[in-house]
């Protein structure tokens, strides 16, 4: 995420998510660094809690590693504490234009669109049953109707 200081907001350099609202952060219980490395940017991530969720958070991109089995559950989290009025823009990446390495087992990562709202593209592990989310991404989901 970079700050675009005219308008005030932060801007994904990845995907082009606009963020108004304060970091993910703020909505979470972080604890210490876990053994699992940022798909990302390389940086420890963080053993966190989202209404009891266990998430990596990245303390460095503000990116976030969701296991499938609580995928959903987290996302509900997140929405009953967003402002829905806000207007969720059209995404600017499309699949195929990186890929990342599981933090897991090292495999490539699935780049695909979403099926469910906020029209973004997450990256999978399949095998790990994990999803990656960059930053700006799980509240673009949140926000969605």
């Amino acid at each position: 995420m970079h700050l675009d200081t005219p308008k005030g907001v932060l801007v994904c350099g990845h995907c082009g998510s606009v963020d108004e609202g304060p970091s993910l952060a703020a909505h979470l219980d972080i604890g210490g660094p876990s053994s699992t490395n940022c798909p990302a940017c390389a940086t420890p991530l963080a053993d966190s809690r989202l209404d009891g969720n266990g998430v990596l958070f990245c303390r460095r991109c503000e990116g976030l590693l969701v296991g499938m089995a609580c995928f959903v559950e987290v996302a509900e989290a997140l929405r009953t504490r967003e402002d829905r009025a806000r207007v969720v823009l059209p995404r600017e990446q499309m699949p195929g234009m990186r890929e990342l390495s599981c933090p897991q087992c090292g495999g490539p990562m699935l780049n695909h669109v979403y099926g469910g709202p906020g029209n973004l593209v997450i990256d999978t592990c399949e095998s790990c049953r994990l999803n990656w989310l960059d930053p700006g991404e799980l509240r673009r989901l949140a926000r969605a109707l």
